[in-house]
């Protein structure tokens, strides 16, 4: 019963892993990245999202093996001006060089 246990507990961080979800911190990387680039070929500058949430993912319908995952990010689009939090939708899945996230559209609130 020993190596059963030893083997089920040396699987399980392997299981947790296999879904290829991405994180929380993750998506945060990603997005912030993809809007620090649209903003700034607009001339706007972007440091950071001030908060950001996962608000989770379902496996892609139309391509296998890709999640479309909802977030929350908000940020301040000048400074002085108030925050806004817009709620997003966007495609992550692995890339030969890493996560890859695809914008598939954001609505302010």
């Amino acid at each position: 019963m020993k190596p059963a246990f030893a083997f089920l507990a040396l699987s399980l961080p392997l299981l947790t892993g296999c879904s290829g979800e991405p994180s929380e911190s993750e998506m945060r990387n990603l997005v912030e990245g993809h809007t620090r680039k649209a903003l700034e070929r607009q001339g706007i500058p972007f440091r950071a999202f001030d908060g950001f949430r996962k608000q989770g993912c379902v496996d892609s319908k139309e391509k296998p093996g890709q999640h479309d995952c909802y977030y929350a990010a908000t940020f301040s689009p000048q400074p002085g001006q108030p925050q806004m939090t817009v709620n997003g939708k966007g495609r992550f899945f692995n890339g030969s060089k890493g996560m890859v996230f695809e914008d598939l559209g954001a609505q302010p609130r």
